[in-house]
């Protein structure tokens, strides 16, 4: 069960790590609109402030470039309302974005707390590898081998429970010179 929902969360994780790749490619193709309306808007401005300063005596060129820079305004007026429309586009992805950073944060968490869940259930590790036969122990300290060497229960390390029965390594204790190892 605990594979399982891991297994979703981790599916969640993913999805929403895509979702929030798009939304950042929608925001900067987005911020790439906005920088290019805004290039257009500086050059308008600036065709805006041209036709103002040449504006001439003659009232028919002062009508041709009257309603020229009517329709420059209108046009900056679009884009202004086109900027806005983009802003408003760009804080809803960001809302998005946060919300999905919640989301990875708290299933982040989620994924670390079923992890020590799941290794506190693990078995304890029992070694087999140190294991051999009798006939080759011998005592570090003075050789002997065989029989003359002792096996007892270390009572001091459990290394696992059958039932309510304890399960203790072993100690080698040497009968000649009583050395344990």
């Amino acid at each position: 069960m605990n594979e399982e929902n891991l297994e979703k969360l981790l599916s969640n994780l993913n999805d929403a790590n895509a979702k929030l790749s798009e939304l950042k490619e929608s925001l900067n193709e987005a911020n790439s609109t906005i920088s290019a309306k805004d290039e257009e808007i500086n050059k308008l401005k600036t065709e805006v402030d041209d036709l103002k300063s040449k504006v001439s005596v003659s009232e028919e060129e002062k009508s041709k470039k009257i309603s020229q820079i009517e329709e420059l305004n209108n046009k900056v007026e679009e884009l202004n309302n086109l900027i806005s429309q983009k802003e408003a586009e760009i804080q809803e992805i960001n809302e998005i974005i946060a919300e999905k950073d919640k989301f990875i944060v708290d299933q982040t968490a989620r994924i670390e707390i079923i992890e020590a869940e799941l290794d506190k259930l693990k078995p304890p590790e029992i070694a087999v590898g140190d294991i051999k036969s009798e006939e080759r122990i011998n005592c570090p300290r003075c050789g002997v081998v065989g029989k003359n060497i002792k096996i007892i229960d270390d009572k001091s390390k459990v290394l696992s429970y059958i039932g309510n029965i304890p399960m203790y390594a072993k100690i080698h204790v040497c009968k000649k010179c009583g050395y344990e190892f």
